[in-house]
């Protein structure tokens, strides 16, 4: 970044990336739990035989009778909806803009509340069991969120507490601000999974494992200003997500279409870009550790 740069951009320019990225992320996220559920229900494979054999004038008549039949215009409006979200996100991310990143958190916050009450698309691939969903644990969802601590997180990415740690931002010994967010969201990840163990019928002792480790390493790093520890956390993120590949491999008749929402879900993550951008609040010095390793 050039001196032209940091004076005009005045904030946490990492945590304004990181914050742009988590957006995207859940868009494309979001975009691919879409083509999975059409894909398993066959209806992509009809739209494309359809936009491959039809000719332009049954394509034309066919969108006429899906918007005269009141179903193609929302779905229109989605998809639209859709590209526009992501298309402020590239934009914050590319441009530096905080005021269109701001924009996009609200838009952020009404989509995830709009999620959490909805069913998952997803859900009809794992039968009727997935789509009762229990009220408690829309609710918990909702409150221990960490998008939404993301989401309120990019409204201060140029407020006065990190103008005044600018120095150390800019200097790359360490992000105060980032280094807030990532122990926030490990608090939020922790109780969330904590929550859920408790309210599940059938309890599963992994979340109740994870969510204390989670919870712990929040709390300490973020009260001792412990890089080292949310580090720690960030494997243990790391290795939450293998064992869950490994849990579904041994399930028998593994269906590909999961196999491929599973892989899915764990690139486009909140919790996967966190446990990395954990590594980028003090990067001269885990540059320094590598260097040792290597040497």
């Amino acid at each position: 970044m050039s001196e032209g740069e940091k004076i005009q951009f005045n904030g946490n320019l990492a945590l304004l990336r990181v914050c742009a990225v988590i957006f995207i992320v859940n868009i494309l996220g979001f975009i691919t739990n879409m083509l999975l559920l059409a894909g398993y229900s066959g209806e992509l494979a009809s739209i494309w035989s359809a936009l491959t054999t039809s000719s332009f004038e049954d394509l034309l008549a066919t969108v006429g009778l899906l918007i005269a039949s009141g179903i193609g215009l929302p779905v229109l409006l989605g998809v639209l909806a859709v590209v526009v979200l992501l298309a402020l996100g590239i934009f914050a991310l590319v441009k530096k803009n905080v005021r269109v990143l701001k924009i996009l958190a609200v838009l952020f916050l009404v989509w995830i509340v709009l999620r959490v009450f909805a069913i998952n698309p997803l859900s009809a691939l794992f039968g009727n069991e997935m789509r009762e969903v229990n009220l408690a644990q829309n609710f918990i969802s909702l409150i221990f969120n960490v998008n939404v601590v993301v989401a309120v997180a990019a409204f201060f990415v140029t407020s006065k507490k990190h103008d005044e740690a600018g120095a150390i931002a800019l200097n790359e010994e360490f992000n105060l601000g980032l280094f807030r967010l990532c122990s926030i969201c490990f608090i939020a990840s922790g109780l969330n999974s904590l929550f859920h163990f408790v309210f599940t019928q059938t309890p599963i002792f992994q979340l109740a494992f994870f969510g204390v480790v989670y919870l712990a390493v929040g709390v300490f790093a973020l009260v001792k200003k412990n890089v080292i520890v949310l580090m720690a956390g960030s494997l243990m993120t790391l290795i939450q997500v293998l064992l869950n590949l490994f849990s579904f491999v041994r399930i028998p008749e593994f269906d590909p279409y999961m196999a491929i929402s599973l892989v899915a879900h764990t690139l486009f993550h909140t919790s996967t870009v966190i446990a990395i951008a954990v590594f980028f609040i003090k990067p001269e010095w885990v540059k320094a550790c590598l260097q040792k390793i290597k040497g």
